[in-house]
């Protein structure tokens, strides 16, 4: 198995570019109505709803029973409470495959791929099974 960290981490988003002026009034949307910067800020990166995003990638060009495969891993992820979550190994190959296949990542995804693809083996020994006792 596969221990993976979906935990929410900070990123730092700078201030937007000339380009990035509103339309409608030319306002530096990096200002706040004070005149101060906003820029750079921290915002919390979103672990598990961009992993689940991969999982669903045009990429990966997924078929009918890959789509179901990675819509079960999905709810697993998404309805998980802790932030390690183990992940049997064919579960950590649909993330890792995803990870490798989709392209244009950016700064803020080195903490997601390096999660994914450093995620420590994780031995998990079977419970025995109680007998009943009628």
């Amino acid at each position: 198995m596969r221990k993976i960290n979906f935990e929410d981490y900070n990123v730092k988003v700078q201030a937007p570019q000339k380009s990035e002026l509103c339309p409608k009034c030319g306002h530096n949307q990096a200002l706040k109505e004070d005149g101060t910067l906003r820029f750079p800020m921290e915002l919390p990166y979103e672990v598990k709803d961009s992993i689940v995003g991969l999982l669903f990638h045009p990429e990966l060009k997924l078929g009918g029973m890959e789509l179901l495969k990675q819509n079960e891993l999905a709810g697993k992820i998404l309805n998980s409470e802790d932030p390690d979550v183990l992940l049997e190994e064919a579960e950590y190959e649909q993330i890792k495959r995803a990870i490798n296949v989709v392209k244009g990542f950016g700064r803020n995804e080195v903490e997601l791929v390096r999660r994914i693809l450093e995620a420590p083996k994780v031995e998990v020994e079977a419970k025995k099974a109680l007998k009943k006792v009628e």
